[in-house]
């Protein structure tokens, strides 16, 4: 015993940790996993930011351009080389308003008419310098003005707002260089087609670059680079117009996850040391419960022969049990089995030969052969209502035998219910259609609404409760109409039967479900029974987690409601 102790000590020991270190791994698993993935949509959406964001301010330079280039004036001092004005108004102004760094006026035949280097006047061949490299943007330029003149009626407005932007490189230097024309703003100056001045803006990527790009939407460290960023930092490209990356926008990106990680991990520490703490002192707790459950094994062995001999004797009181109320059925079934059968004989007594032999004989005697058959007429026509009564007498006790038993059964607790998920449609219509015979025997129109719906309900008792139901509104109900409408509340299915029928006294209500209990019924002495019907019928739902209430009104007729439940309660949980 103590050597198969020792080794279920061991197996559950080892499944305990086993299971906590795999958690573990989980855990650490799936939290790198997390940090890993906040972490790349973080810097994913940094990049799409700070990309969108290096556009917009490249974009923004022509804008600033067309401040002072569309527009009468300028047109009109360009034209005259007024070096004061450019100045004023086209070079120093942009350069100390917009952070630009270089500003060059180019006439009609892109010839250098004006230059202006971080706020000092130069003259027009410090352009020279520039020339080349910004060259293929001049041509890209013009030939989008020709194109404009040729295909747009008006292509003053369309002019306004046409510009080439491009990164490029001068000697270790990228700047962003824009090129918008110099065009009126009213229209009524004339410009002759290809005329149009050109303004040439240039702005370094360098540090207050970048920090305007970062500024507006939060990014540290930010600066140009030459070279792509390294770990920690992340960078988007500049890219130039051959598609060659000039220059690197760098940052040192945002690590939601590995600062959240960084935060909590002394909680995580703390959590993880608690746990494991939590874990020894169950796997102690268990090692003494099994421990003990080892040592009531022995003494539960000793009981089970006890719980068999106690077993075995309850089986014989049930057999015991079973037995009577089977030999009890019988007995009441053989005489209800004579009865029967003599009367369906006796409905057919005119049929037997001994009968049509009786007719010939009198025919052939001198005797007032119309007064015996009159006599024996009335005498086979008694027979016969005689054994018709017999014959419904007989099957109404065997009703009442049944419903005696089902009393029975409810009284010793041995009648059964099985509950499960049904539809309602599946359950009611069968029942409608069964007892539609009798609405029409009678003479009742016979209303249904039901509605789709599920409940949790034993099906063949549900159909017992509701023949029941619809057998006593039938009953008790001459003229008029018998209805079956299907409710629903938020934990209920309601199933109501109404009929327009004699109705109950309200003195009666409470007592109708009372077993053996008859309502007064001296105007109407058709209905009968043992008192057993909605007795059973309310022990019935009850037992499946209902209930059964009544509504009634004297001369109008009376309303019997079954509710029951869409799910299990808590009570028929402990029931079972």
């Amino acid at each position: 015993m103590s050597a198969k102790h020792n080794a279920l000590s061991l197996q559950i020991s080892v499944f305990l940790f086993a299971v906590f270190g795999a958690v573990l791994l989980g855990l650490i698993f799936v939290s790198y996993n997390a940090i890993k993935l906040t972490d790349g949509d973080a810097l994913a959406r940094q990049q799409r930011f700070a990309a969108r964001r290096l556009d917009a301010a490249m974009a923004s330079i022509p804008q600033q351009q067309r401040s002072a280039t569309v527009w009468d004036d300028a047109v009109l001092n360009v034209a005259a080389v007024n070096q004061t004005w450019m100045d004023d108004n086209l070079g120093v102004w942009m350069q100390n308003y917009f952070g630009h760094h270089e500003n060059y006026i180019l006439d009609q035949a892109n010839r250098p008419v004006f230059a202006s280097v971080q706020g000092e006047v130069l003259t027009p061949r410090a352009y020279d310098t520039r020339a080349e490299i910004i060259a293929p943007l001049v041509v890209q330029m013009r030939q989008i003005m020709s194109d404009i003149r040729a295909q747009q009626d008006d292509p003053l407005e369309a002019m306004s707002e046409v510009a080439v932007v491009a990164p490029l490189r001068f000697n270790d230097e990228v700047s962003i260089v824009s090129l918008v024309p110099i065009i009126s703003d009213s229209g009524e100056l004339a410009q002759a087609p290809g005329s149009e001045a050109l303004h040439i803006a240039l702005r370094r990527v360098d540090s207050n670059f970048a920090q305007e790009i970062g500024q507006t939407i939060e990014l540290e460290e930010v600066a140009f680079s030459p070279t792509p960023p390294v770990q920690p930092f992340a960078g988007t490209a500049l890219i130039g117009p051959t598609g060659d990356s000039l220059a690197w926008l760098v940052w040192k990106p945002e690590r939601p996850g590995m600062d959240l990680f960084v935060q909590t991990w002394p909680f995580l520490l703390l959590l993880g040391l608690v746990g494991s703490t939590i874990l020894l002192w169950f796997t102690q707790r268990l090692l003494r419960v099994s421990r003990q459950l080892q040592d009531s094994e022995t003494q539960a062995r000793l009981d089970l022969a006890a719980l068999e001999h106690a077993r075995e004797a309850a089986k014989v009181a049930d057999q015991a049990k079973m037995n009577f109320m089977s030999v009890v059925s019988h007995e009441l079934r053989t005489p209800l089995t004579v009865i029967l059968g003599y009367a369906r004989l006796g409905k057919n007594l005119r049929q037997f030969p001994s009968a049509r032999q009786l007719d010939e004989r009198l025919l052939r005697q001198p005797v007032n052969v119309n007064l015996v058959k009159s006599s024996i007429d009335e005498v086979l026509a008694f027979a016969t209502t005689g054994m018709e009564k017999i014959e419904k007498s007989g099957e109404h006790l065997l009703f009442l035998v049944n419903q005696l038993l089902d009393y029975a059964k409810m009284e010793t607790g041995s009648l059964e219910m099985h509950p499960e998920l049904c539809n309602v449609q599946e359950v009611l219509e069968p029942v409608v259609e069964q007892m539609r015979v009798l609405t029409e025997q009678k003479g009742l129109d016979l209303e249904t609404q039901i509605i789709p719906c599920t409940m949790l309900a034993d099906i063949i008792r549900t159909r017992q409760i509701v023949i029941n139901l619809m057998g006593n509104a039938i009953k008790f109900t001459d003229s008029g109409k018998v209805s079956v409408i299907v409710t629903e509340s938020d934990d209920k299915v309601h199933i109501a039967v109404s009929d327009t029928g004699i109705g109950i006294e309200p003195h009666e209500l409470d007592k109708i479900f009372f077993a053996f209990h008859q309502t007064d019924l001296s105007f109407s002495r058709s209905a009968a029974g043992t008192g057993l019907g909605l007795t059973v019928a309310r022990e019935l739902a009850q037992r499946a987690g209902g209930n059964i209430s009544v509504q009634s009104t004297v001369g109008r007729g009376s309303t019997f409601t079954l509710s029951l439940p869409k799910q299990a309660s808590s009570s028929m949980v402990q029931a079972a």
